[in-house]
């Protein structure tokens, strides 16, 4: 007898175990059919109608919301769409409880209900008109203001006119002494202080008035409205006739006119009138709020009504179904425990004849994988799994001899390993050449950044204080140019050494906040100061309106189109070089994009040429021809930066009339206000700190000092290290600015000694090295701060701020005045001039006072509080005074006194200079 195939069987085993799920299954899908059906017959029926009815609480719950929202909406726009959501929610309400009652039965509908919309649509109507007369009566009451306003700044004045005439008459009461005063003083009394006490009167009642004016829109109560428009009746009336007491005839016009404008606000039409009206209006809208608010309230009641009985008849017919369905899951249990019994029969019958041998396989394999061969597997039958059992006998028997060949091989693989471990320690010896090459390189980098940012320090410093210092507009604009030039310099030196210093090729992004006719008219300067020469036409068109303020890498940008630039006019021997602006929107972003066009007349490119223009060292061959310089890489660079700025580089151009570059760069717009320059108009800090500044370079000392001295400091420099320690022996600091690099000690030396000083100064590190300012290199180097160069005027006074004020000495404040005025009056060189001649002269001055003889005494005396006087030196004018009075010359205990109120007076004299920024000391670059 034939037996059966392995695949027949296991066909046979899982369609008997499939005909068990499909009669479980048709039973439960039987049993879940009648559930679902009469499960959405109660859904169909039910839910409708609590969704209804829950819309319809949540729509009378709104209802209150959108009067409120209708209460205190403050525009047209506003009224009009909660109006409107309000009338949606009211007929929603409406047609809810009219579905509610026809979907229930057994109920009887109640009849028809009020109609709400009508309601809604008379508090529209009054709610526009209030919004309409609550807007005139706020530009009404502001009207009334301001001319009130301007009645308190009539009055004022004219008030300060009668002050002046009494003043007047007084004073000619002085200037008359022989005349009887009696009929002067009657008429001073009767017409000029009468007249004032009037004007006063007057201020209080326009004062008044304007208040009561700028009350009336709070105003919610008639009788309170009445009750200030009595008020505004009598002051305007009583106001009218004080007007007349106005000094001048054209204020007294004026002031009638303006007190007259403010009756019209009393009258029929007027603003008490308008408010009245308004308050009718919202006394209307209350009222059609409270009917509403019931009208909601009845429908809300209907509408629980229906739901009630709604539900009433589902919980009957969910009864039903309960019981029908409990019958139906009986039925289909039974079905259940017959479909288990025989599964686990076949369940059985599989385990042994198929899981038990094909396990035995399973676990052959595993052991053949891991080297365990062991005795060949025994046939178990003629079916797929014994052939698989004759199978896994072959593949025990190749894998035997596969052991001994990798045997043979791990022999030849140690053989290799020597070989290796060889080129290995070849290896190592190449990366310590390669890593003593990059550490050379490092210390070059280090050398040429402290080498080139120190020239651009004098530079950058220079420009910075010929700006401020510049008074021509023409040649502060152009030094404005330089500096930026000289900056963006540095950005592309720092750019260059950070390129350089480290394996990464990527370009740095700097974003900014920059202004943009601020950068054309650099770019045009630099057109114009390159094309003079050669006697090129140069035009520069920026289109209007163009962005204020811009948000981007402007240091790229001013790189691609200097060199832009720089190859028009080089190209080109005669005719014009222009430089165009334009910007876009971009549709998608929303943000600008700026186009930068150069156009020359020059020799122009071929197109093969212009295939090549971008590559580096790659020139036209008529610019060769032409011996013009250059090698090539501008173009190159400039592209590398586009594509770093995420734009477009594209040229046109022919041979003979010239070429056309466009450089196109999205950008983000920026803030005026962040686009401003950090350095200026910085205020200066005018409290007289006294700095030493230690370095060897001389335009850096110079440098420094301008900086300080436009901060109002008093400014001491010394070259080398030791002279600095010395300084600070022998004078007090404030702050001591040390250069990391002297000539003869290291800066972090000369910041160890002075810091362990008990009045140690606070020390600064200035340096040309790319150190940043982190908390673990000021402990490494000594100091409170690390500042690299150039050192920006806005960084010092970041500094100064953690300097201590000094105390101010007495007259301080009065000297201060007198300065200021003097500024003012005789200007800064002939004031700081007077200054240094009486701080030259005090000493010597006062020696006079304290030596000469009581006749020489009196006389120095005299000279020198005049000038004491000059400058508000009270203290000092008045112990001067003391010795003019002083019989036989002063005593011991007076010159004493006027020894030390000349020390204070010298010192006032020199805080008040140094705020106000002129400097008494030699050698000051202001």
């Amino acid at each position: 007898m034939r037996r059966t195939r392995f695949d027949t069987r296991l066909i046979q085993i899982l369609s008997a175990m499939a005909a068990l799920a499909i009669m479980v299954g048709v039973a439960a899908i039987g049993v879940n059919r009648y559930l679902v059906r009469a499960q959405g017959e109660l859904v169909q029926t039910s839910l409708p109608a609590i969704e209804l009815a829950s819309r319809i609480g949540v729509a009378v719950e709104v209802v209150d919301s959108l009067e409120e929202a209708l209460a205190e909406a403050d525009t047209r726009e506003g009224l009009d769409q909660v109006t409107e959501a309000l009338m949606r929610t009211v007929t929603s309400i409406e047609e809810g409880t009219l579905r509610l009652e026809r979907m229930s039965p057994s109920l009887t509908p109640a009849g028809q209900f009020p109609q709400a919309a009508d309601i809604v649509e008379r508090l529209s109507a009054n709610a526009r008109e209030e919004l309409r007369l609550a807007m005139q009566v706020r530009a009404e009451a502001l009207e009334m203001s301001q001319d009130g306003a301007r009645l308190d700044s009539l009055i004022e004045a004219e008030t300060d006119l009668a002050r002046l005439r009494i003043t007047a008459s007084i004073a000619e009461l002085y200037t008359k002494p022989d005349a009887d005063p009696r009929p002067a003083l009657d008429a001073l009394a009767d017409r000029y202080f009468f007249a004032f006490e009037r004007l006063t009167e007057l201020a209080r009642m326009v004062d008044a008035t304007r208040l009561q004016f700028q009350q009336v829109p709070n105003l919610t109560v008639a009788d309170e409205l009445q009750t200030v428009r009595d008020a505004l009746t009598a002051r305007l009336t009583l106001a009218v006739r004080r007007v007349a007491y106005l000094p001048s005839p054209m204020a007294r016009g004026e002031a009638a006119t303006l007190l007259a404008r403010q009756q019209e606000a009393l009258a029929q039409g007027g603003l008490i009138a308008l408010q009245q009206d308004r308050i009718a209006l919202q006394q209307a809208i209350a009222e059609d709020r409270a009917l509403l608010d019931t009208t909601i309230a009845a429908l809300s009641e209907r509408g629980r009504t229906a739901r009630d009985t709604l539900q009433a008849d589902s919980l009957a017919q969910i009864a039903a179904v309960r019981q029908r369905s409990g019958w139906m899951i009986v039925a289909l249990f039974v079905i259940v425990t017959g479909a288990v019994i025989a599964g686990a029969t076949l369940w059985l019958y599989a385990r042994r004849q198929l899981v038990e041998r094909l396990g035995n396989i399973s676990r052959r394999i595993v052991a053949v994988a891991r080297g365990d061969y062991g005795a060949p597997l025994p046939i178990s039958g003629n079916d797929e799994i014994g052939r698989m059992e004759k199978s896994l006998n072959i593949l025990r028997r190749r894998a035997i001899d596969a052991a001994r060949l990798r045997d043979s091989l791990e022999e030849a693989v140690i053989a290799r390993t020597g070989d290796v471990v060889a080129e290995m320690q070849a290896s190592d010896a190449a990366r310590a050449q390669a890593e003593a090459a990059d550490q050379s390189k490092t210390e070059f980098l280090a050398r040429m950044s402290h080498e080139i940012r120190t020239p651009l320090n004098g530079i950058i410093g220079m420009l910075d204080l010929l700006v401020v210092e510049e008074q021509d507009a023409d040649r502060q604009s152009r030094a404005r140019t330089a500096l930026a030039s000289a900056r963006e310099l540095l950005e592309i030196t720092n750019d260059i050494l950070a390129y350089a210093g480290s394996e990464d090729r990527g370009n740095r992004g700097n974003p900014v906040h920059f202004r943009l006719r601020e950068l054309v008219g650099q770019m045009g300067h630099q057109l114009q100061s390159l094309a003079g020469p050669k006697g090129l036409e140069t035009i520069i068109d920026m289109a209007e309106p163009a962005p204020q303020a811009l948000f981007g890498d402007v240091v790229k940008i001013r790189q691609i189109v200097g060199n832009l630039i720089s190859n028009a006019v080089k190209y080109t021997r005669r005719g014009t070089v222009t430089l165009r602006v334009d910007h876009a929107i971009d549709p998608e972003s929303g943000q600008p994009v700026l186009s930068f066009t150069v156009a020359d007349t020059g020799i122009g490119m071929t197109r093969e040429a212009i295939a090549h223009a971008f590559d580096a060292y790659t020139r036209a061959d008529s610019a060769k021809r032409a011996g013009i310089e250059g090698i090539g890489l501008g173009l190159a660079i400039s592209r590398n930066l586009t594509e770093a700025l995420g734009g477009a580089l594209s040229v046109e151009s022919e041979p003979g009339v010239g070429s056309r570059f466009t450089l196109t760069v999205p950008l983000q717009k920026g803030d005026m206000a962040a686009a401003a320059d950090d350095d200026a108009g910085m205020p200066p800090d005018r409290l007289g700190h006294r700095v030493l500044v230690i370095d060897d370079h001389a335009v850096n000392l110079m440098v420094a000092r301008g900086y300080l001295e436009r901060l109002g400091c008093q400014v001491s420099e010394a070259a080398t290290g030791t002279a600095g320690l010395q300084a600070c022996r022998t004078q007090s600091f404030d702050l001591v600015l040390i250069d990391l690099d002297l000539p003869d000690m290291r800066g972090e030396a000369v910041a160890a000694e002075l810091g362990q000083r008990a009045d140690a100064p606070i020390l600064v590190a200035l340096t040309a090295h790319l150190i940043d300012d982190t908390p673990e290199n000021r402990a490494r180097h000594g100091v409170s701060r690390i500042l690299s160069k150039p050192v920006s005027p806005r960084a010092l006074a970041e500094v100064l701020k953690s300097v201590p004020s000094p105390a101010l000495p007495p007259d301080y404040r009065q000297v201060l005045g007198s300065l200021t005025d003097d500024l003012r009056d005789l200007g800064r060189d002939t004031t700081a001039l007077i200054v240094r001649e009486f701080l030259d002269d005090l000493p010597r001055a006062v020696n006079a006072i304290l030596t000469a003889t009581p006749e020489a005494q009196l006389k120095a005396a005299h000279k020198l509080k005049g000038a004491a006087a000059n400058f508000r030196l009270d203290a000092l004018y008045s112990v001067l005074a003391d010795v003019e009075a002083a019989e036989g010359g002063a005593d011991e205990d007076l010159l004493r006194l006027v020894q030390s109120r000349a020390d204070d007076a010298e010192k006032a004299l020199k805080a008040a200079a140094a705020e106000t920024g002129l400097q008494t000391d030699a050698g000051s670059t202001n």
